[in-house]
């Protein structure tokens, strides 16, 4: 099978896309069809990398599962790891109302966060990039409830300036009260919320299927454009491409700040070629 595009020495423009939250590119001349992951049979007996299959136009289409072919993190362990993050996120702040609680019962000093900026999740909040706008308007939601979460623990300070023991205690109690009955809760509504939108929103399988009859299609995490791009000069020092046979440059878009890793799509269709030859081989054999 001739695995060459038409000539090397035409200008051709590259289809990006996202991939475990890097930046990617293929070869749009060996690319015929951009098309959503449909439903598919998981295929027994077959490389990491090779995922399943699924009908097109009276014929089938092989999945080459990108993510596992450059050794990155699968998106079922991206989802996991998210959760996971906003589960000890969730737990830190129950964990927090109940210190000040504890500080307040024994008046003893609060010595937790009370700059939402400086807590774990502020710190996560603060820093974290999503391709979603809905997922971005979603965790905004979680700025208000938050803030106010963790100035009930200066408010309780203030307190003392109330004109008797009783009053103190009072105002403490009503300020405590909030943070547990109404600030607390919407955090750990948010986060949890947030879960699913992530799972929808952020995960959204495309399928480049290859040109020719090689019944391939290379598995991304999300198709952002079809552009021209031009190599990046310090692209052959690059790490991932000493690692890697899929990679073949580091390459930049006018569009984008990131550096922009190119697949090889004659090694991915190599790589489907050998499967296809070591399946029709054990079809013989049995």
């Amino acid at each position: 099978m001739d695995n060459q595009p038409l000539k090397d020495s035409v200008q051709s423009p590259s289809i990006l896309f996202r991939l475990n939250g890097g930046l990617y590119c293929a070869d749009s001349r060996y690319v015929s069809t951009i098309m959503k992951l449909p439903q598919f049979t998981v295929l027994p007996d077959t490389p990491p990398y090779i995922s399943g299959i699924f009908p097109l136009r009276g014929g089938s289409v092989t999945m080459f599962d990108l993510r596992a072919a450059l050794k990155l993190k699968s998106m079922d362990e991206d989802f996991s790891d998210f959760t996971s993050m906003l589960d000890a996120r969730k737990q830190d702040h129950v964990n927090w109302v109940s210190a000040l609680e504890r500080s307040i019962e024994t008046s003893e000093r609060f010595t937790l966060a009370t700059d939402p900026h400086k807590c774990n999740l502020g710190k996560w909040y603060d820093n974290f990039k999503t391709n979603s706008s809905e997922l971005s308007a979603h965790l905004a939601r979680l700025e208000e409830p938050h803030r106010k979460l963790h100035e009930v623990a200066l408010r309780a300070e203030h307190c003392i300036e109330a004109r008797d023991r009783d009053a103190v205690a009072d105002c403490k109690k009503s300020v405590f009260e909030e943070a547990r009955d109404e600030y607390m809760p919407k955090v750990l509504d948010v986060l949890e919320s947030a879960k699913e939108i992530f799972r929808v929103r952020e995960f959204q399988e495309m399928v480049l299927v290859l040109s020719g009859d090689t019944g391939l299609g290379m598995v991304v995490d999300e198709v952002l454009s079809v552009e021209t791009v031009e190599e990046e000069e310090l692209g052959t020092q690059h790490q991932l491409m000493s690692q890697s046979p899929y990679i073949q440059r580091v390459v930049k878009s006018r569009n984008y700040d990131e550096l922009i890793l190119e697949i090889n799509l004659p090694a991915v269709m190599r790589a489907g070629d050998d499967v296809s030859a070591q399946q029709s081989s054990a079809r013989s054999a049995g």
